[in-house]
């Protein structure tokens, strides 16, 4: 039977207002013993001398009159006592008595007070409960050195102006404790916030990482602030938050800086290798190329943005298991990359070797394989790094021959005009013999080569004793064509001469004739690497020359140059005989050749290098040549433990301090917009608090309880100080963050709005307390109006100024009589025990101010309204004169409903538990045309429309004189009538209306609006959609231009 209960009660149960706790008829000074004014006595003295007759003495039975001749007559009264304050002339009698009258008040005021001093007897000396008395309210000064001081010490109890009150009195400030003020102060703000989203309900929030250069300020990039709304979040804020003014997704990822890197010129290709210690999962590598922007130190600045290539020339790029290989191409046409330069470069790297950088983009939604990538590798440790690198077609190279240096942008002869045996030829390219080089290769393309080098010195032969000839025969043997000399000369006798073309005694015997021996310098010693290197191949009706070389375990940075010696001479030094020879023989002898000088038009050298480190060993020779660094936000730092920074889910505050010393303290004001925090993320545990750390070296050392010394501001839940000593270890030469400044880092795990929005951070900062010298204490009510205090009461020439930036805090004054009576009653009542419902509310309202509204729900557990045992009190916040996270859905924070909850908990029984909960506000969402009226403007009229419906439906969050009250129904026909009202509007049409439960995220169109549970109230929707209409009646066609008459 109990399943089919309705729960009407609790439907109709409306729960108990602050307001409604104070009963006017139950105040003693409402209830009067005797009441009678002045007034009141003469109107009865009038009516009873009516009764009071007067007899003569001639008739002692028949009355001869009454009184009433004696006074005024009733409806002359008031006219006469307002006359008698000023006149004179009353007759004895009636001044006689109506002084009566006045000295009567003053007994029936006292008489009146009988109920007070009873109560007051009763409450005071039978229960002996006192009242509560005043608190001294507090304030926040900050103190400012004298130009000439670098620290004052402030001691406790100084004394401080605060003006006069009332009486003619000083109102006078005395420091909680000793304080010594130094010249620190907060310089810059900075914030990064990494989201993660709790569910996927709100399709345009997205998981990221966001930064703040400035945090504070309006878009966290320096803007201003407008309307005077100067309070901003110290951990940032995702996209979703303010799509209007999002924060800027910060520069993530690496850099890698190496000699290797060091490439001036030619095609060059980079490529990157990391082996991880813990596998990732394999990412599809065209789906990386966007996410990555990719830089260089070049000679003007960063060159780039250059994108990693999937595959280039042998290199390629993947991204899995435990492995990361990324590798990019460098045009001909960019400029040299040089080491990293901080006057041109400016950033923060400490190196002075060519650097990478590789910025991962991690904006959502367009990068989501980027962010992906970032969290995959947080936190996962790098084994080693390979740098490699290929470069072709480079051309600046060092050349010389025995004869000197030689120019490589013309043509040039590498051996000289006369090239003879080991004539040598050096090739010399710094930027590659610095590098641990793997392969060189050189491209010599030669100039002027004959077509054939046989044929070219086909008269150049060796001697050959097996015959004599006679000198003039030899030469036209020599240079005419065979066919000819055997035709025209007979064979002398006893001569065996058979022509060929193929004779056995040339020198120059094919193309491949002229070598050289190839050798690589290495530790100053020659290292031949090839002994018989031909130097033509011939390519189509042009010769080159292809030298590839591979690195023999040469000495990186001591080997190099190479060295090509010939192994042979082009026969220059024949050549004169051989001609001289010629010319003295019959006249049609043909000239010998003249032997060919190489030249080489042009020269290129490839090579490929590659470097390695080995990381968490000892190596420091490898780790000063390459230096992996990470890409913070607002700096660089190096670092050679994971590839990417680690930014957990939450946020950082950076919190710059400038003219700091070592083991000074520090003592900084949160000055915080108190309950502007989200009740409904998730709060922080008994073991979460907000960590603190001074950075050291590019390092976060946490700061222990023997530099955190104290902080009041309950993880950014309320205002507070945090007072630090700065530690001996503390470095101001960081690039991290920007130098010059100590930084400070306020770590959260939670989300952005867990925390109260800040209003300033103010550095020198002391408190002091209220000291009643038999003051009157009004300003207890509203607090000491900031910039009140300005000055000690003794003046110290070491301060140079007293500020005090904000309202005093935490005074209440005497507790008075209406809320004395109304506490002690309820106590009588309830008896501190939570039995009733009525116990329930009234015990905490009484506990906590902050709360407007209790409705206690017995029986009730989440959605389940027939709980035996279990409780669930909703409650709902003060919104009058306080800040809300959302004000058309006040809520309180969680750690505020634990507290709420251990206190009544306390007081019910073991039986019975209370569970605390906010309302389940339930939107409503409008949806309609509308015609208006002619001469208002539809675009404002639209807008306003909306802001009418939201006023309608939620009227708590525009007027400090609503309420919200559970129970309310929402009827579409008085929305239309509402808005029909309105001046402006005409008609409307297609009124639809939505609802929202909390158990369902769709809308359901309703004609009639009711709350689902006891525990709902129906709210306005934040975004209703209101379209202008034209009249369906009237319709206007446009009308055609008149047409100019000519």
């Amino acid at each position: 039977m109990a399943k089919n209960c309705e729960n009407k009660f609790l439907i109709n149960h409306k729960g108990t207002e602050q307001t409604q706790r104070s009963i006017s008829a139950m105040l003693p000074e409402n209830l009067k013993l005797n009441d009678f004014s002045t007034e009141d006595w003469m109107k009865f003295a009038y009516n009873f001398a009516s009764e009071v007759n007067y007899f003569s003495v001639e008739n002692a039975t028949v009355p001869s009159g009454n009184w009433e001749s004696f006074l005024i007559e009733k409806d002359k009264i008031k006219s006469f006592l307002s006359e008698a304050e000023n006149s004179n002339n009353l007759s004895p009698h009636l001044t006689l008595f109506v002084c009566f009258l006045k000295l009567l008040e003053i007994s029936n005021s006292h008489f009146n007070t009988l109920t007070k001093r009873h109560l007051d007897f009763y409450y005071n000396e039978i229960l002996q409960i006192d009242k509560k008395a005043p608190v001294a309210d507090s304030v926040h000064l900050i103190f400012e050195l004298a130009k000439n001081f670098s620290t004052s010490k402030v001691d406790e109890h100084t004394l401080l102006e605060a003006g006069k009150d009332t009486f003619g009195k000083r109102i006078q400030y005395t420091t909680d404790k000793e304080v010594v003020v130094n010249k620190v102060q907060v310089a810059a703000l900075k914030s990064v916030y990494h989201h993660r989203k709790a569910n996927n309900l709100n399709p345009d929030e997205f998981n990221g990482l966001f930064a703040a250069p400035v945090v504070n300020s309006a878009d966290g990039n320096g803007e201003p602030f407008k309307n005077d709304t100067s309070n901003w979040l110290p951990f940032g804020y995702p996209f979703h938050f303010r799509p209007e003014l999002p924060l800027q997704t910060p520069n993530l990822g690496f850099s890698i800086a190496a000699p290797t890197l060091n490439l001036a010129e030619g095609k060059r290709i980079v490529q990157v290798i990391f082996n991880l210690e813990k596998s990732i999962p394999v990412f599809n590598i065209p789906q990386l190329i966007d996410c990555f922007d990719i830089f260089a130190t070049g000679e003007k600045g960063w060159l780039g943005p250059f994108k990693i290539s999937a595959s280039v020339n042998g290199f390629a790029s993947s991204v899995g298991n435990k492995t990361i290989q990324l590798c990019l191409k460098i045009d001909k046409t960019e400029e040299a990359i040089i080491p990293y330069n901080k006057e041109i470069h400016k950033e923060n790297f400490e190196t002075q070797q060519p650097v990478f950088r590789f910025l991962l983009k991690t904006k959502l939604p367009e990068f989501n394989i980027g962010y992906q990538l970032y969290t995959e590798l947080l936190q996962k440790k790098v084994k080693n790094a390979t740098v490699k690198v290929s470069v072709s077609e480079a051309e600046n190279l060092q050349l010389k021959n025995d004869f000197g240096t030689l120019a490589a942008n013309k043509p040039f002869f590498p051996f000289g005009t006369q090239p003879m045996e080991r004539s040598a030829f050096y090739i010399d390219y710094p930027e590659m013999f610095s590098k641990k080089w793997n392969t060189v290769s050189l491209h010599a393309s030669w100039l002027n080569t004959p077509s054939d080098f046989k044929q070219h010195y086909i008269a150049y032969r060796k001697d050959d004793s097996n015959f004599n000839l006679s000198p003039n025969l030899y030469f036209q043997t020599l240079y005419f064509n065979f066919n000819t000399v055997t035709k025209k000369y007979a064979k002398p006798a006893g001569l065996t001469f058979n022509p060929t073309s193929s004779p056995s005694n040339l020198y120059v015997t094919g193309n491949d004739y002229f070598k050289a021996k190839v050798s690589v310098e290495n530790n100053e010693n020659l290292v031949t690497v090839n002994g018989a290197f031909p130097l033509f191949t011939k390519n189509g009706e042009l010769f080159e020359s292809n030298l590839s070389i591979n690195n023999a375990n040469y000495t990186t940075g001591k080997n190099g140059p190479i060295k090509l010696s010939l192994n042979q001479s082009f026969l220059h030094a024949l050549f004169p005989k051989v001609y001289a020879l010629a010319l003295s023989t019959e006249e049609d002898t043909v000239l010998p050749n003249e032997p060919y000088t190489p030249i080489i038009e042009k020269i290129e050298l490839s090579y490929t290098a590659s470097q390695e480190v080995e990381f968490g060993v000892s190596q420091t020779a490898n780790l000063e040549k390459i230096q992996l660094f990470h890409e913070h936000p607002f700096g660089q730092a190096q670092n050679s433990e994971t590839l990417l920074p680690t930014y957990c889910v939450g946020g950082e505050l950076y919190i710059g301090l400038e003219n700091t010393e070592a083991l000074q303290q520090v003592q900084l004001l949160f000055q915080l917009l108190e309950g502007t925090e989200n009740p409904l993320a998730e709060p922080f545990s008994s073991s979460e608090k907000i960590s603190w750390s001074v950075l050291s070296n590019n390092s976060w050392m946490e700061l222990t309880s023997d530099y955190l010394l104290g902080n009041t501001t309950d993880n950014f839940l309320k205002t507070g100080i945090v007072t630090i000593t700065i530690p001996r270890e503390a470095t101001e030469n960081n690039t991290l963050l920007p130098s010059g400044m100590v930084w400070l880092r306020a770590k959260s795990p939670k989300s952005f709005d867990a925390v109260c929005r800040f209003i300033n951070v103010h550095a020198q900062v002391i408190t002091a307390t209220f000291v009643n010298n038999g003051n009157e204490l009004s300003h207890l009510n509203n607090g000491l109006p900031a910039e009140t205090i300005s000055k000690l009461t003794e003046r110290d020439s070491a301060i140079k100024s007293v500020l005090q930036p904000y309202n005093s805090f935490g005074g209440k004054p005497e507790e008075s009589d209406e809320s004395y009576y109304r506490r002690v009653s309820e106590r009588i009542r309830h008896r501190d025990r939570a039995i009733s419902l009525w116990d329930y509310e009234h015990l905490i309202l009484e506990k906590f101010p902050e709360v407007y509204k209790v409705k206690c729900l017995n029986h009730t557990k989440d959605n389940d309204f027939h709980a035996p045992g279990n409780v669930a009190i909703v409650v709902i916040p003060d919104i009058k004169n306080n800040n809300a996270f959302d004000i058309f859905q006040p809520r309180l924070s969680t750690a505020k409903r634990n507290e709420i909850q251990n206190y009544i908990n306390e007081l019910n029984t073991f039986f019975v538990s209370a569970e605390i909960i906010n309302p389940d506000y339930e939107e409503v969402e409008v949806t309609l045309g509308v015609k208006f009226n002619t001469g208002f403007d539809e675009n404002f009229y639209t807008k306003q429309v909306e802001e009418d419906i939201k006023k309608y439906l939620s009227p708590w969050a525009y007027s400090e004189t609503s309420v919200l009250n559970f129970g309310v129904a929402f009827h579409k026909n008085k929305l239309i009538s509402y808005l029909e009202n309105r001046p402006y509007v005409d008609f409307l049409d297609d009124v639809s209306v939505k609802h929202r439960t909390s158990e369902t995220s769709a809308y359901i169109e309703k004609t009639n609006v009711i709350p689902s549970s006891p525990k709902a109230i129906l709210v306005s929707a934040k975004k209703h959609f209101i379209t202008a209409v034209q009249s369906k009646c009237s319709e206007q066609t446009p009308k055609k231009p008149t047409v100019c008459l000519p």
